[in-house]
């Protein structure tokens, strides 16, 4: 059964990289930030605006370009090998670009929408090689709670402690130092998004250059990782589950970024 789902997925990326449509759309935007951090309900939200196209999940997933951290075994792990993931924009020569659009363009929901969305957490690794290759691309990284995210990629994935947060502390260090590289980008925080819902959406439409009266949150729900609820801030759930112990094994591993981003250990 693996083995025929393998072959399926190999038979459609071939078809999509040469069959599926050119997207050539005003701007591209890409939802970048680590795992657990908010950028599945982000993308969700924008993905809901009329003028915005979206995919059906991370675009990671729909083309065999770009390399995937469950491929080398480092499934929501790929800070902790960085150097296999980090493109620049000088690098990825090997990556034929125009295959990779065709193949997301077959997996658009309308890719002659004017403003196209994609999110895949391992792209913060890669926004300057993905601003050169891609027209007028916008960027929108997303952190979070170091302390609250940590715990949540070892409750869901299952890895150790210590290395979900070098997963969070080295992805966001990449992130943000790249972005020091970009033209059109923004940083926002889950917590701002999550607590200020409205205003923070305002703003990053206002960045996109689209309305926002054509969409409004008020009394929306969303489904994120299987789980249905309005939007609100789940980081005292995940602090609740952290002793002291624990904490401190985060913050040997995280310390200096959490304090540089101003994430106490608790945020109330």
């Amino acid at each position: 059964m693996g083995q025929l789902k393998s072959l399926r997925r190999k038979f459609r990326m071939v078809r999509d990289g040469w069959l599926g449509p050119l997207p050539r759309p005003e701007k591209w935007v890409f939802i970048v930030g680590c795992y657990n951090s908010g950028t599945t309900l982000l993308h969700d939200i924008l993905a809901s605006h009329p003028s915005i196209g979206s995919m059906p999940g991370e675009g990671q997933f729909y083309t065999d370009e770009l390399l995937l951290p469950k491929s080398v075994g480092l499934p929501r792990l790929w800070a902790i090998e960085a150097e296999r993931f980090r493109m620049d924009e000088n690098s990825g020569r090997e990556v034929n670009v125009e295959r990779l659009k065709r193949q997301w363009g077959a997996r658009y929901n309308d890719p002659s929408c004017p403003v196209l969305l994609e999110k895949s957490p391992t792209n913060a690794a890669r926004t300057r090689w993905l601003q050169r290759h891609f027209e007028n691309a916008r960027f929108i990284g997303i952190v979070r709670n170091g302390y609250a995210v940590a715990e949540g990629i070892h409750r869901k994935a299952g890895h150790p402690l210590d290395v979900a947060a070098l997963q969070w502390a080295r992805s966001n260090k990449i992130m943000l130092e790249d972005f020091e590289h970009l033209e059109r980008k923004r940083v926002l925080r889950y917590e701002d998004l999550t607590e200020s819902p409205e205003e923070t959406l305002k703003g990053v439409l206002a960045f996109l250059d689209l309305s926002s009266s054509e969409m409004s949150l008020t009394e929306r729900v969303w489904e994120v990782h299987e789980r249905k609820a309005s939007i609100r801030n789940m980081n005292d759930e995940s602090l609740e589950k952290l002793g002291s112990r624990e904490r401190e094994v985060i913050e040997s591993k995280a310390g200096d970024l959490l304090r540089c981003l101003g994430y106490p250990w608790h945020p109330r």
